[in-house]
């Protein structure tokens, strides 16, 4: 079969007569470290407790979820006459103002309040970290996206080999 016998009139998408080159910004991928297990290396119980280690560590992220959303962050401005709370995302969950705050011009009172927030904001990803820096060992916790899918691609192609090297063993 050629590729004229399913030509389609209406398809207009020229094709790509080039090779595909990786975008420029696209992870690179690694070297093998030297302190990393060869796959040949591995055996069965080795997997079995890299296996375990993972249940534990996702049971303990799971139960920080929980402690997560109970995490709030308490903050002050002006000496004390702004405070706020705030959720463990950084949303404000209340403002006080002391009585004497109105002594001081709009300006000075904005600026008591935005301290206020923002030292809460920082008191709860401060608990944040601790939370997850607890529940993973003080093994760091990225958010970076091309960070995380590299680091997936990499065990994906680690627990590959070391099953092929289990099959061939």
């Amino acid at each position: 079969m050629s590729r004229f016998d399913a030509f389609d009139p209406f398809d207009r998408r020229p094709e790509y007569p080039y090779p595909r080159v990786p975008r420029p910004d696209a992870p690179r991928p690694q070297a093998p470290r030297p302190e990393d297990p060869r796959p040949e290396d591995l055996l069965p119980q080795d997997l079995d407790a890299v296996v375990r280690e993972s249940e534990e560590t996702l049971r303990r992220l799971g139960d920080v979820v929980g402690e997560l959303e109970a995490v709030t962050g308490e903050g002050t401005g002006a000496g004390g006459l702004a405070r706020a709370l705030v959720d463990g995302a950084g949303q404000i969950k209340e403002i006080t103002l002391e009585p004497r705050v109105m002594r001081l011009d709009s300006q000075a009172v904005a600026e008591a309040v935005t301290e206020a927030v923002r030292a809460a904001q920082l008191d709860a990803r401060r608990a944040n970290e601790e939370l997850i820096r607890a529940a993973t060992g003080g093994e760091p916790v990225t958010l970076d996206m091309d960070e995380a899918r590299r680091r997936f691609e990499e065990i994906g192609d680690d627990l590959a080999r070391a099953l092929d090297g289990l099959g061939r063993g």
